[in-house]
């Protein structure tokens, strides 16, 4: 009889677990057959806007990275702060691509301007992504990656409509280094080897990524400095606004997006 009955509470706790599997399995299934849009920032205050837009929202912490799925102007997105620099943007959009089965990516920020007439408050909208701080030796290393031309045209068309007429919107490249640049003599080295409208952190890297997984991208970028000697002034002043632009692009993108 003592055999039978621990036989019999085995036999339940097999039958729970079974069902829990079930059910853990199956949540899972729906979430992964579900296509997602990434929205990447690499700050929270690049990301807030957007957040707090989100309805639905379920929050999945992987790897110490919060992802925020919901819905955005009727799309299934996946919201997420990357961090800072080419490595943490790297592991975050790969683990996004690993589970969230996401079709399209979108990364909206700051940046600072690379050429001299490009203010602040004005929009780069990827054309192509180069490491900056890339150097082996070999010439081979200056490669840039395109941004999806589809979305790059909806990022030019949706910033045109909802930014201010005092800012202007540009289609240019963007270079990516490990750093935070603010030394006009760096801005013309940079400029000398790949003539850039843009410098900043994390987008290349993200952009590699995406090749990898064959996932059209776009990085948008709004310029809250001139990567000179008055940046950390400027970007600490105009965070708030760039990234204000940057949101209210990405969600008439959103409103406009197959």
């Amino acid at each position: 009889m003592k055999n039978f009955k621990i036989n019999n509470i085995n036999f339940f706790v097999l039958i729970l677990f079974f069902i829990l599997s079930c059910s853990n399995s199956s949540s899972r299934d729906t979430l992964e057959s579900k296509k997602t849009i990434a929205i990447v920032g690499a700050l929270d205050r690049e990301i807030e806007n957007l957040k707090n837009m989100l309805s639905n929202t379920k929050e999945v912490n992987i790897a110490g990275i919060n992802y925020y799925l919901g819905k955005l102007e009727g799309k299934d997105v996946v919201l997420f702060k990357s961090g800072v620099g080419k490595v943490n943007a790297a592991i975050a959009t790969t683990i996004a691509l690993e589970e969230f089965n996401v079709e399209k990516i979108i990364f909206t920020g700051v940046a600072g301007g690379a050429k001299s007439d490009y203010d602040i408050g004005d929009i780069v909208i990827s054309e192509a992504l180069v490491e900056h701080d890339l150097d082996t030796g070999d010439t081979n290393d200056n490669i840039f990656y395109k941004a999806d031309e589809d979305l790059v045209t909806l990022a030019f068309n949706s910033a045109n409509k909802v930014i201010e007429e005092d800012y202007l919107v540009y289609i240019d490249s963007i270079a990516t280094g490990d750093q935070f640049i603010q030394d006009e003599n760096k801005i013309s080295s940079i400029n000398s080897r790949f003539n850039v409208g843009a410098v900043e952190m994390e987008g290349a890297s993200l952009a590699r990524v995406a090749y990898l997984f064959d996932i059209p991208f776009v990085v948008i970028r709004s310029l809250s400095d001139k990567a000179d000697g008055n940046a950390e002034l400027s970007f600490a002043e105009f965070l708030p606004l760039a990234s204000d632009n940057s949101s209210k692009i990405v969600v008439e993108m959103l409103k406009n997006m197959n």
